[in-house]
């Protein structure tokens, strides 16, 4: 069984349960070994128990079929892609037109290798990036990381007391008060 072979298999596991297989990797940790790592998703979002099935689901299949990769040994992780989602796929970057995405890239393109902006137009080869400074083509073959970017928690201007006071300084120095 080769690499590709498992990780298609881990994608129908999740798929049979009930979940999206949003990606499936397997990589080498220095120290650890062999890790799998799964990322699921559904459309009313993912809670640990997913993640339980899920995970027993994909170490009985790995266990049985003891794949020579593993050497016998592994560290399986699975878990939701998050609210920052990354994108992995030319159909990830199709599925998501129109949000806002981080792309950190292997090279420089325009001078910078972040760039976020909105998910315009993609293909099989490349995605235009709609950023403050104009349109960005980014090839697929640069891209090293990319997530969506997840935006509703920046902080907010402290609320002042009602009836409290803002002081303010005129032209000449004098302070007024603002009721």
């Amino acid at each position: 069984m080769g690499k590709e072979e498992m990780i298609r298999e881990i994608g129908e596991i999740v798929a049979k349960l009930g979940y999206e297989c949003v990606h499936a990797a397997l990589t080498t940790e220095p120290g650890r070994g062999a890790a799998v790592r799964v990322f699921i998703d559904s459309l009313g979002g993912i809670n640990i128990r997913d993640c339980e099935v899920v995970s027993k689901a994909v170490n009985r299949y790995l266990d049985g079929s003891d794949p020579p990769e593993l050497n016998g040994r592994y560290y399986l992780e699975v878990s939701s892609p998050g609210l920052e989602r990354p994108l992995f796929t030319p159909a990830d970057y199709v599925r998501f037109n129109g949000k806002e995405a981080r792309i950190k890239t292997l090279e420089l393109i325009d001078g910078r290798k972040v760039h976020v902006g909105i998910i315009g137009q993609s293909d099989e080869t490349s995605v235009t990036l709609l950023t403050g400074e104009g349109p960005r083509v980014v090839p697929f073959g640069l891209v090293a990381r990319a997530t969506l970017v997840f935006r509703g928690l920046e902080p907010r201007e402290p609320k002042r007391k009602s009836g409290s006071k803002k002081r303010k300084v005129d032209k000449d120095g004098e302070h007024e008060e603002e009721h």
